[in-house]
């Protein structure tokens, strides 16, 4: 049974995301998240999958705790594409509720790395914080746009 779990850990450590694993394995983001989920126990893509994540079948199906692919291994390059369209209409909200996005999306990064690598983690999760914040923009306090002092 693939372990969901090692699948989302090596994607993180990747810093890639499930859509571009979909993409690199010609299956749906869909599909992935249920491998993530644990929701497949057997996939056809397992062999891909791996070299994919850089890693091992026998890693994923948790038969080694060794992530590390053997000697021979080649794993193609799992890239974000180089640039994202984002497309949506927004009023920006209260400097309250930007700052509470911010705080969400710097929360679990170590604060200790180095500013450039904050910084890319930050731009890799800001996608994510602005549909969040589409989301909440719902609400009538964070749907009138504050005018700086």
């Amino acid at each position: 049974m693939i372990r969901g779990d090692r699948v989302a850990a090596r994607i993180s450590e990747l810093g890639t995301s499930q859509a571009a694993v979909a993409r690199a394995l010609g299956i749906s983001q869909q599909a992935v998240g249920k491998i993530v989920k644990g929701e497949t126990h057997n996939t056809a893509h397992l062999v891909r999958l791996a070299r994919t994540l850089q890693t091992t079948p026998e890693y994923l199906l948790g038969e080694t705790d060794d992530p590390t692919p053997g000697k021979g291994f080649y794993a193609p390059r799992v890239e974000a594409p180089a640039m994202q369209f984002v497309s949506m209409q927004v009023a920006l909200p209260a400097e309250d509720a930007l700052t509470r996005m911010f705080e969400d999306l710097l929360r679990p990064l170590d604060r200790n790395m180095p500013l450039a690598d904050l910084a890319r983690a930050l731009a890799r999760r800001l996608p994510a914080g602005l549909v969040q914040l589409r989301d909440s923009m719902g609400s009538e306090d964070n749907a009138q746009p504050r005018v700086a002092d």
